[in-house]
């Protein structure tokens, strides 16, 4: 396995062993290896593959059960908002047809046919379950202004020189092959076309943090992008930058710092371009600093583990799975109110149904984000707050 940065080409250094976990047999029961670029700034994950991501979304992803992903949230829809905007003021105008690419449940595509899209639009995903219900083989496919296509961004359902604008909204950090992401785009757009990308702006996370490690729990993303990072694989892959965009954007639960760019298809190679300073604003201490806050949060467990009579971890969130192989011990209990988790084990243990674990010891609220909620259920069903501690 090479050191060869996968964004710019250059020669990246390990800097952190990383171990995840997962429940049952999962694909993250691994330690992951993560490299740095001093090049370009790119921060990934070197020991993992396409193929490994793809039986978890098919097999272990959870997504469909998120309220995160809701195509109705009020939040998801001032986020749609955004991005309609920032390809309206690129004087990209509502003629031009849009194909959103890993579009879930169809949110934006959605919301651009609700706000007066003009052009026909489609959306495209490999998980062909969660797309909306609307016709997958039309006769007349001028009969309907959006279309919902099984498709995967290494391999899209279009023929050459096709397309005018796709979109990738959360899509690269998630897959490994980013060259045949972008060179697979290139094939479909047409000589104007152009493609626009947001993923999370990984040089601002220290500026949002979400507890002890969040950002960096999130196991399925495969690269933390920094702006030069990302810059130089469009560039190498034959795409110019128009636009960029830096800005905090909302989900129904937390605000998030968003790294948006706007490039035309274009066939020579270029150097990252005077529209934006390259300069790297490293994250890499972030990231130690992160791991070593994890590392002081399980001595501290450890410690209620020697003090109570039991100790129960509600909520299998990814911070959970990044948090318990460091403690080094099966002597707890899990309990998750997620019907599908109870179905399944931690490294033998079974994951309960909240209601049914005793209201005895002391129990940890795993997930960052939903710390309120879950007390105030845990308090309902007997748990006394002073014996209540929330991973922070």
């Amino acid at each position: 396995m090479n050191n060869i940065c996968p964004t710019c080409k250059n020669t990246s250094y390990h800097l952190l062993n990383w171990e995840f976990s997962g429940l049952d047999d999962s694909i993250f029961n691994q330690i992951a290896e993560l490299y740095e670029c001093p090049f370009c700034g790119l921060i990934y994950n070197r020991n993992i593959t396409d193929e490994k991501l793809s039986s978890f979304y098919q097999n272990e992803c959870s997504y469909s059960e998120k309220s995160h992903f809701s195509i109705s949230s009020l939040k998801n829809i001032e986020k749609y908002s955004v991005y309609r905007k920032f390809i309206v003021d690129a004087e990209i105008d509502d003629q031009t047809i849009i194909a959103d690419i890993g579009c879930g449940r169809g949110g934006f595509v959605t919301f651009l046919n609700k706000t007066g899209w003009n052009a026909n639009c489609v959306g495209v995903d490999i998980d062909f379950k969660s797309l909306p219900n609307t016709p997958s083989k039309v006769q007349d496919e001028s009969k309907y202004k959006i279309l919902f296509r099984e498709g995967k961004a290494v391999e899209l359902p279009f023929p050459n020189n096709s397309q005018e604008l796709l979109t990738y909204f959360h899509v690269l950090e998630h897959i490994v092959g980013i060259d045949i992401v972008l060179q697979e785009a290139h094939r479909v757009l047409k000589d104007t076309g152009h493609i626009l990308i947001e993923v999370p702006d990984a040089e601002r996370y220290k500026e949002y943090p979400i507890g002890s490690a969040f950002w960096l729990s999130i196991r399925e993303h495969v690269y933390h992008f920094s702006v030069c990072s990302l810059i130089k694989a469009i560039n190498s892959n034959g795409f110019k930058l128009v636009k960029i965009s830096r800005s905090l954007l909302p989900t129904p639960e937390f605000y998030y710092p968003s790294l948006m760019i706007l490039a035309e298809k274009n066939d020579k190679n270029t150097e990252c371009n005077s529209i934006v300073n390259c300069s790297l604003h490293g994250f890499s201490q972030f990231v130690l600093d992160s791991y070593e806050s994890l590392k002081t949060q399980s001595e501290q467990i450890l410690t209620f583990n020697n003090n109570y009579s039991k100790l129960t971890f509600w909520g299998c969130s990814s911070e959970l799975f990044s948090l318990l192989p460091l403690l080094g011990c099966k002597d707890f209990a899990l309990c998750d109110s997620s019907k599908v988790k109870q179905k399944s084990y931690y490294k033998g243990i079974p994951i309960l149904d909240p209601e049914k674990i005793p209201t005895i010891g002391i129990l940890i609220i795993a997930p960052y984000l939903h710390g309120d909620a879950i007390e105030k259920v845990a308090i309902g069903m007997g748990w006394n707050k002073e014996n209540i501690f929330r991973l922070t």
